[in-house]
């Protein structure tokens, strides 16, 4: 499991994640891995979920990574854009 140390401000597909129970939008970030095994069959693919909790409450959303073309950039980039919440 990966965890980014610190509070995030989220963008999914350029939209702010804003948690939906107390409309908060600091986030703690963790990484979960689940392995797929179809009833039964051995593991043959592992599942990559980003996990959000609010800072607030406690409510946590997952979101699977994927990549979106960029044309500015002309390459392929994340589909969640992280910002520090840097606390004075």
């Amino acid at each position: 499991m990966v965890r980014r140390r610190g509070t995030y401000q989220i963008k999914i597909r350029d939209k702010q994640l804003i948690c939906l129970f107390c409309q908060h939008d600091e986030f703690r970030h963790r990484e979960v891995y689940m392995d797929l095994s179809p009833l039964g069959e051995t593991v043959t693919e592992q599942l990559t979920l980003q996990s959000f909790s609010c800072t607030s409450c406690g409510d946590i959303r997952m979101f699977q990574e994927k990549n979106r073309f960029d044309h500015t950039l002309q390459k392929h980039v994340s589909i969640i854009e992280y910002m520090e919440v840097i606390k004075e």
